[in-house]
């Protein structure tokens, strides 16, 4: 299944030699591989494509700072840590810019763009058939859009570097601003559609494919169309356009066993029917065999399990829970409930089952339940466990939303779409709503469908609602008598009150201001 993966041994090979090794801003790889002594053939070309790759499963990106510590601070999850007593403040919006944490996604999302301006530049020489190449030089193209987009999405307005640095001079850049960036973003990946494979979607979801471009500039468009950006409905309209596009290629569907996708993706298995899952971040080995990556997936987020043993069920935080917010989004019979919001956990002593029916918010995110794991031994901190950056439910979930927007009333491709992911949650189909119940409805079933996955915390940003969600609703929330005094209300009573206007991003790094004097911190943080 794994078409892009590094073992320990090739991260020597790639990141050592093909990359710099400390510095994403220096010019020349730091070994003795130079460039100019690669980029020779098909191979070495994949093999640096991996390096590109490698930054979605870097600690700081997917594999816990970015998917877990930022993107999941919204009104639908909380921590169950103390967020005064965190490592990392950024979980409880108590960061500021000298943050370490702030800095590494920063340094990371910017080394795998470094990364991609070197194949891009390199590739055209490279001894093989211009098919190939296009087909590389497509993947890096979108996968360095796709990190711009992170950070624009998260810093608000950063340098877009879209060349290779030759002259120390040139790291001094300003900041592009951010309508200017995501213009250019999109412009990147809508080159892009044509370039990548739009055949081989039965082998892996862990590589670039036309429909993985065309769903993720569905989710561009709609940033492109929220508050921060150009509010307008052209871009909705362009959403839908590329949705569409995936909806109607026919490569995708849902399936109807709800907890499927996750039991694959901690299992290491693609589901080559449904094809649901259409791009994942892919984590490797145990680091007790040899092969690893920087994931834990599973083990900080997900259902707590506190076996130790390494042929057990597995080691899990069980950091991140729902909301009563969450809780009240469900149905009775809705199928997410419990597979959102785990209704068990694992004791230690006996490595069996302790039921939380009656209880809401000490439950766990369910999602990702290291029992599913199928790799032994299991490292008690480090999984395998990939991570879902773009699935089917989201592109039906977009379109609905899109069209609804961009025509001032649901159109019955909006329901079609809708009611497609009620369906398999086992719900009656809606109808009858008009452009704002309509509205309101499709932004519940994103937080019933799509919570825990990285997105919610930027809807919310992009509806223009996320400081209004977390110091009232979610403030409100903690007063409940089903939030019970020991299930950390205190904790996330404190979230909320820290949450201002600027927390809707990231500071730009003090670490990042030092070293390029030409940018500016972001109009939020100054």
């Amino acid at each position: 299944m794994k078409q892009y993966i590094i073992s320990k041994f090739m991260i020597a090979g790639v990141i050592s030699l093909l990359m710099s090794a400390c510095n994403f801003m220096d010019t020349k790889p730091t070994d003795f591989l130079a460039p100019e002594t690669f980029y020779k053939n098909e191979s070495e070309l994949k093999m640096a494509l991996s390096g590109v790759y490698y930054t979605l499963v870097r600690t700081e990106v997917y594999g816990n700072y970015y998917s877990c510590m930022v993107a999941n601070s919204d009104d639908l999850s909380f921590t169950s840590r103390n967020p005064a007593g965190t490592s990392s403040k950024i979980i409880g919006n108590d960061h500021n810019s000298s943050n370490g944490d702030v800095y590494d996604i920063w340094r990371r999302l910017y080394e795998g763009i470094k990364n991609a301006n070197m194949l891009i530049d390199n590739a055209p020489r490279a001894n093989c058939n211009d098919s190939i190449i296009q087909n590389v030089v497509g993947q890096a193209k979108f996968l360095r859009a796709y990190y711009h987009f992170l950070l624009v999405q998260n810093y608000y307005e950063v340098p877009v570097r879209n060349q290779l640095i030759d002259d120390i001079m040139e790291t001094q850049i300003e900041a592009t601003p951010h309508r200017e960036a995501i213009s250019w973003i999109v412009s990147e990946m809508e080159s892009c559609v044509d370039k990548v494979d739009d055949n081989q979607y039965d082998l892996s979801p862990s590589y670039v494919k036309k429909n993985t471009v065309m769903g993720i500039l569905a989710r561009v468009y709609l940033w492109k169309a929220g508050k921060y950006c150009d509010n307008d409905k052209e871009s909705y309209s362009k959403a839908a356009y590329w949705a569409k596009k995936v909806h109607d290629s026919g490569k995708h569907d849902l399936n109807p066993d709800i907890y499927a996708l996750w039991k694959n993706m901690a299992s290491d298995k693609y589901d080559k029917v449904f094809n649901e899952s259409i791009w994942e971040a892919e984590f490797i080995g145990t680091r007790l065999d040899g092969n690893y990556t920087d994931g834990r997936i599973g083990n900080t987020i997900g259902n707590r399990q506190t076996c130790t043993k390494s042929d057990g069920t597995g080691y899990a935080y069980g950091y991140y829970c729902g909301t009563t917010l969450l809780w009240d989004l469900f149905e009775e019979e809705d199928a997410r409930r419990d597979l959102s919001m785990a209704p068990y956990i694992y004791d230690k002593q006996d490595n069996k089952k302790v039921w939380k029916k009656n209880q809401i918010v000490d439950r766990s995110c369910g999602k990702y339940r290291r029992e599913w794991e199928t790799n032994i031994p299991k490292n008690k901190n480090w999984t395998p466990y990939n991570y879902c950056i773009l699935r089917y439910a989201d592109v039906l979930l977009m379109l609905a939303e899109a069209e609804n927007e961009a025509n001032g009333a649901p159109t019955d491709l909006a329901y079609n779409c809708l009611n497609k992911v009620r369906s398999r949650a086992g719900l009656s189909p809606v109808k009858g709503m008009d452009y704002e119940s309509f509205q309101q409805f499709i932004r519940d079933e994103r937080g019933r469908e799509l919570c825990f996955e990285s997105l919610r915390k930027h809807d919310l940003v992009r509806w223009g609602i996320y400081t209004q969600r977390i110091k009232e609703d979610l403030y409100n929330a903690t007063q409940s008598s089903k939030w019970s005094a020991n299930d950390n209300a205190s904790g996330c009573k404190v979230f909320c009150e820290r949450t201002s206007e600027k927390h809707n991003f990231l500071p730009v790094p003090d670490r990042e201001l030092a070293t390029n004097r030409k940018l500016m911190q972001n109009k939020f943080w100054k």
